[in-house]
């Protein structure tokens, strides 16, 4: 997919339209995963060059739907997802985006974990995130399931940025909570038909998905964040790309901003180039984070 180029003239008239309404009157569907963002029902997603976009890269967007993070998927549909893609043209950390958006819950008790759109380049990426069952419920079992969706990426996507151009692809997670330690052999069955022998614990499922996907974790700081010292444990795992975001609001800014750091861009400049409060909260995200190395390059500092 992403056989079309982005319009941000579009979007913003898709943005206005849906301005006043509540994540309820977004979100209607209250059925369950609908099966066009049912990993379990499709084999892979595929990030794909074509005329429109010649030197594609895939982008990948987990948000977490639980409890009261749902605000997430209302943030990213009415305003982030036009900053993401209009800022990379404009910014050009990398060519031709893809953006995939996925909606994340707990494995262990949500009927829908994992919710993945296709990847676009165009509204049709908003239209699908529309589809997106907004469960809101979590396990209070001192995590959430964002590595499930690590394994997609690894398993369930094909990409010709990887494949063709030995380009890696970026991937964030975003939510408040700690990640749950393993990845069942029962939920890689039952969400997304996966076959493996055994459960995978999470770091051995960060080693496999680093070598192809440039990995960041972006905590959305809350009570429940506190309570779990989830950015102590997020760093443990990722180092610096477990980046607190202070501001929701600006989810899309951080994303662009972290894609020109890791690219090789200055940290301070890239901070600077964003106005007023914007500029405060990115500063406050990327000033540890410094330039990719190989194989995803995660530095763990201590905490």
């Amino acid at each position: 997919m992403g056989n079309a180029t982005w319009n941000d003239s579009v979007y913003t008239d898709y943005s206005k339209s849906i301005a006043g309404k509540s994540q309820e009157d977004i979100f209607t569907n209250r059925s369950g995963c609908h099966d066009d963002l049912n990993p379990a029902k499709f084999g892979v997603r595929e990030s794909c060059d074509s005329p429109a976009n010649p030197q594609s890269t895939p982008v990948i967007i987990g948000v977490d739907e639980t409890g009261s993070m749902g605000m997430l998927a209302t943030t990213i549909i009415k305003k982030s997802l036009g900053i993401i893609i209009q800022g990379i043209y404009d910014r050009k950390p990398v060519t031709d985006p893809h953006v995939l958006l996925a909606a994340i819950g707990d494995a262990t008790c949500d009927d829908a974990p994992i919710q993945t759109t296709q990847f676009e380049a165009d509204i049709r990426l908003a239209q699908q995130i529309e589809k997106f069952f907004i469960e809101g419920n979590g396990g209070g079992n001192g995590g959430e399931s964002y590595p499930i969706l690590w394994w997609f990426a690894a398993h369930k996507t094909k990409c010709d940025a990887i494949i063709k151009r030995n380009r890696m692809g970026y991937l964030f997670t975003v939510g408040d909570e700690s990640p749950l330690p393993v990845l069942t052999r029962e939920e890689i069955q039952r969400f997304m038909a996966g076959t493996v022998e055994a459960d995978v614990a999470i770091e051995d499922l960060l080693d496999e998905v680093s070598c192809d996907w440039n990995v960041f974790h972006l905590i959305t700081p809350t009570s429940a964040t506190r309570q779990q010292n989830a950015i102590a444990k997020w760093r443990e795992l990722l180092g610096e790309r477990a980046i607190e975001v202070s501001d929701h609001n600006r989810l899309g800014e951080v994303i662009v901003s972290i894609m020109q750091v890791n690219e090789g861009q200055n940290a301070e400049n890239v901070a600077a180039s964003w106005d007023g409060s914007t500029g405060v909260v990115v500063r406050q995200a990327i000033s540890g984070l410094s330039k990719r190395t190989a194989c995803g390059g995660i530095t763990v500092v201590d905490v």
